[in-house]
């Protein structure tokens, strides 16, 4: 699972979702937590989910967003292809929701046991949007 965990990191850092920065003193911190899955061929996947139920409406964010594809706009895309005779093809998306560009200032704790060297103290303030985050 180690191994699935730094993967996630990866993908996290050169997406630039966060940047290591120093413990803010007036902001509040928010904590985070793995997320485990086997795939149905056997890869383990780890993924970083904040906890975002402890942000504050007002402080910390003002709407809330759901970072999913709504039905709709499926079977749209796929009527106008067969209306059009278009071809299809799949597209496994791993990491879309990151693409969201965040405008609040949130700060969360580095994962433990994936603590930077050197930066004991150090808090993520992220860039982009999270699972879990409001």
């Amino acid at each position: 699972w180690r191994a699935a965990c730094e993967d996630e990191l990866t993908m996290l850092r050169k997406r630039r979702v966060f940047e290591l920065v120093d413990r803010p003193s007036d902001r509040k911190v928010i904590k985070n937590r793995w997320v485990f899955d086997v795939k149905t061929d056997g890869r383990k996947k780890a993924r970083l989910v904040a906890k975002g139920f402890s942000q504050i409406e007002g402080v910390d964010f003002d709407q809330v967003f759901s970072p999913v594809v709504r039905f709709e706009s499926v079977r749209l895309i796929l009527a106008l292809a067969a209306l059009e005779g278009w071809y299809i093809t799949a597209l496994d998306v791993r990491s879309a929701y990151l693409y969201g560009k965040l405008d609040e200032e949130i700060y969360m704790e580095q994962p433990e046991g994936f603590v930077e060297p050197g930066s004991r103290g150090k808090v993520y303030r992220l860039l982009r949007a999270l699972y879990g985050l409001k």
